[in-house]
């Protein structure tokens, strides 16, 4: 019998509001906004929680209130437990980073809030929604999406940005891309690009198709402004093998809809014919320009290698010199960060303890995968393999809670009208149960019943 777990989050208006706002102050206020607006995130000195994005404070907040609802936050702590014990493991791999950083590598270690426990807040937050919150909380995450796109559209047509680009404090005047609502260029880059593999994937499948062409077009165009070589890349790649993919599945006898057939021949021409319109107004040189003159980019994913030359083994495997590396770093001119995720943390926490984390965000992601519909392996795929062409997981930022968020929401596996919860009776037992199993048949032992005629 399919036993029927307590959500983690009560199904009340309340808590729904509550994850709505946390929604909307995740994908609106980022960290070159809390910049921009004065707060030392990513600087020295200021109030210790200016060093926090709001949205983990108030994720926190959610849970507390959350486990006290309970009744019994004791109870509540181990259910939890109980449902997520690979959270348990990514967990206790981030209290050793935080150790290893305070006590050997002597980094801060704040950076740790936003971009690891935050996202397994999100986790905790939203993995276990009704169907209705989630129809809910997807319409905000897609009205955001497309009015991201839009305000980078809007940049990139008039020259002026919401928030300007700041990397190690320095204001970078000669970027033409575009910042949005999401930050950094490379970051709207990478979850633009996650959320248009999601809508491919089923993630709009409560919307019309029209939408889901208007939100597609948006956001790929989106994709242009933001100026993300290497997301682009991988985005088209990896759309084209899920195409590739789709129609081997049909050649083998795979249902289709032929509506989506008469929608194809309409729509691809006319993308065709609005792609040369495009070209032709000069929408896509300083995007393809990025490809013959990065202004070094190429260089620092290599430079970035030569690091390795300079570390003993000692340094390598158990923890290099933070001083020595931030020395080479200036002198490989890579002071505005290490451009691959992987790399950056191997130089600066050792490889040791980079895999024992390593090991544990995967697992983390495959837990992730399972509590969704199939498709959020490609997600996945797509994200880590932009993070190792940039700095992303590697500095303060909420970039992976977004996308954790993104994944839960957009494919979130419907839950069968007969298996949600109902309130609790005071001795803890659901108060309803699955539908029985259909009665089968007795066979009569005397035959059967002759007619009197």
């Amino acid at each position: 019998m399919d036993t029927v777990r307590r959500p983690a989050v009560p199904d009340t208006a309340m808590f729904g509001l509550l994850l709505g706002l946390l929604t909307l102050v995740l994908m609106t206020i980022s960290p070159l906004t809390l910049v921009h607006l004065g707060f030392s995130y990513d600087e020295p000195g200021g109030n210790p929680l200016e060093k926090i994005h709001p949205a983990t404070l108030f994720a926190v907040a959610i849970v507390l209130l959350a486990a006290i609802s309970a009744g019994n936050p004791l109870r509540w702590v181990i259910e939890q437990i109980g449902t997520s014990p690979v959270l348990v493991l990514y967990l206790g791999s981030i209290a050793l980073l935080i150790i290893h950083s305070i006590r050997v590598v002597s980094l801060p270690f704040t950076q740790f809030f936003d971009t690891f426990i935050l996202p397994a807040v999100v986790l905790l937050l939203f993995k276990d929604m009704g169907n209705t919150r989630a129809r809910r909380i997807a319409l905000l995450i897609h009205g955001l999406m497309l009015v991201n796109a839009l305000i980078g559209i809007g940049e990139f047509a008039t020259g002026l940005r919401l928030t300007p680009i700041v990397a190690s404090g320095v204001v970078i005047d000669d970027d033409w891309r575009s910042t949005a609502l999401l930050g950094h260029p490379l970051a709207n880059a990478s979850l633009t690009g996650s959320y248009l593999l999601l809508l491919v994937l089923g993630g709009g499948r409560d919307l019309p198709w029209s939408v889901r062409a208007g939100l597609f077009v948006a956001n790929a165009a989106g994709m242009i402004v933001f100026g993300g070589r290497a997301a682009s890349v991988l985005l088209v790649a990896l759309l084209a093998a899920l195409l590739l993919l789709r129609f081997v599945a049909v050649l083998r006898g795979a249902p289709f809809e032929k509506a989506s057939v008469l929608r194809a021949l309409v729509l691809v021409p006319l993308a065709a014919l609005v792609i040369v319109v495009l070209a032709e107004v000069g929408f896509f040189d300083q995007f393809i320009n990025r490809f013959v003159d990065d202004k070094g980019s190429a260089d620092t994913r290599t430079e970035m290698f030569e690091l390795f030359r300079f570390m003993s083994w000692h340094d390598l495997l158990l923890a290099p010199d933070a001083q020595l590396m931030e020395t080479l770093r200036f002198r490989f001119g890579l002071d505005f960060g290490i451009e691959s995720f992987w790399i950056s943390f191997i130089q600066a926490y050792g490889l040791l303890v980079s895999l024992i984390f390593f090991a544990a965000l995967i697992a983390f992601s495959y837990d992730l995968s399972r509590r969704v519909r199939p498709g959020a392996v490609w997600a996945f795929a797509f994200f880590y393999l932009v993070a190792s062409t940039s700095v992303s997981l590697s500095a303060k930022s909420p970039l992976f809670a977004i996308f954790v968020l993104m994944v839960l929401v957009l494919l979130h596996k419907p839950i069968p009208a007969w298996r949600t919860p109902h309130r609790l009776s005071p001795d803890r037992t659901p108060s309803h149960q699955p539908p029985p199993a259909p009665m089968r048949p007795i066979p009569s032992r005397a035959g059967p019943i002759r007619s009197a005629a």
